[in-house]
């Protein structure tokens, strides 16, 4: 079973049980570490502790925001990390982030998406593969001879975070895969890897490569109710983003959603949050008991997911205990 664990920037949680987490997630045979960046913490710096930390677990992005990183940052940040980790960088996952906060909190504007990832995406890989200095001419970058970033050319897989199919198109044509986002079904999973995998096709490309990763929200406990309880706060933080709507389109929620967003809007979170039901947390996350999150996992692979990457529900839990409820999740995917 090929898993990832994830750490989310805006976790408050003590780096060093993080990087105890991440210690026992490696012992536990979980492929990756991938770490999420939105702010608070950076997820590059916080990989190359980890990867410090551990041996042969690789690291991953999901993911950069390319709104708040240059193309020349990202690459700097992963052939850095790559050298430290003797190799173990997996994957570098790139998204547009969620507009609002990109505009409220960095004060930028989310324009030109779909350019601007083709033109990240171009200019990484031939910074990290450059045997000579890199120049680059495209409609919003324009370069030359960026001085050579590798020692030997470096080939790491790219993924496209998304959950719009135009997007995922994209990554179908010129990625090396995508990250879904952290809430699903299986309706949407099996649409999401149909469009990664006919775009691929009509550009030519053989799909079967291709990574689907899927962030998801994980959360368990011996009550199953306990488990729906904690992960509720999650469904609702994710369901107030526009971004999720080829997500909730696909589900018998969207009047609800569009009822839980207008109480929030209208300052009354207690409303929003009642309104995230219990059939609702369990269609679009992982909770239960122990054995049946394993199974719940499991059966991912089956809609064409390649990599859950698990996003474990703290919410609810003081920062102390935390930890614990990691290690509860780890414990319960343990291959």
């Amino acid at each position: 079973m090929r898993i990832a664990l994830t750490f989310f920037s805006i976790l408050r949680m003590p780096i060093s049980d993080i990087i105890f987490c991440a210690t026992e997630a490696e012992g536990a045979d979980f492929e990756y570490i991938s770490l999420a960046e939105s702010f608070y913490r950076d997820a590059s710096v916080l990989a190359s502790a980890i990867a410090s930390k551990t041996n042969k677990i690789k690291m991953g992005s999901s993911i950069y925001p390319i709104s708040t990183r240059t193309p020349f940052q990202i690459a700097m940040a992963s052939a850095t990390l790559y050298e430290l980790s003797n190799g173990r960088l997996g994957f570098i996952g790139l998204g547009t982030g969620y507009r609002d906060r990109i505009e409220r909190y960095f004060g930028l504007k989310i324009e030109n998406s779909r350019t601007r990832m083709k033109e990240y995406t171009e200019i990484i890989r031939g910074l990290l593969s450059a045997d000579k200095e890199f120049s680059y001419r495209g409609k919003l970058f324009n370069f030359h001879d960026f001085p050579k970033l590798v020692p030997k050319p470096l080939s790491i897989p790219i993924l496209f975070g998304s959950s719009g199919d135009k997007m995922l198109g994209l990554a179908g044509k010129i990625a090396d895969g995508a990250i879904l986002n952290s809430i699903g079904t299986p309706q949407y999973f099996k649409h999401a890897v149909s469009v990664v995998h006919e775009s691929a096709k009509e550009a030519g490309r053989n799909p079967k490569p291709l990574e689907i990763a899927a962030s998801i929200i994980l959360s368990t406990a011996d009550k199953v109710q306990d488990a729906i309880d904690a992960a509720r706060h999650d469904v609702l933080f994710y369901v107030l983003y526009p971004e999720l709507d080829p997500v909730i389109e696909k589900t018998p929620y969207i009047q609800r959603v569009s009822e839980i967003r207008k109480a929030n809007a209208n300052g009354d979170s207690k409303r929003a949050f009642s309104l995230v039901s219990d059939d609702m947390v369990q269609d679009l996350a992982i909770v239960g008991t122990p054995k049946e999150c394993r199974i719940k996992v499991k059966t991912l692979y089956d809609y064409g997911i390649t990599l859950p990457v698990i996003r474990v529900s703290v919410m609810p839990f003081k920062e102390n205990e935390r930890k614990e409820v990691f290690l509860r999740s780890i414990e319960a995917l343990k291959q």
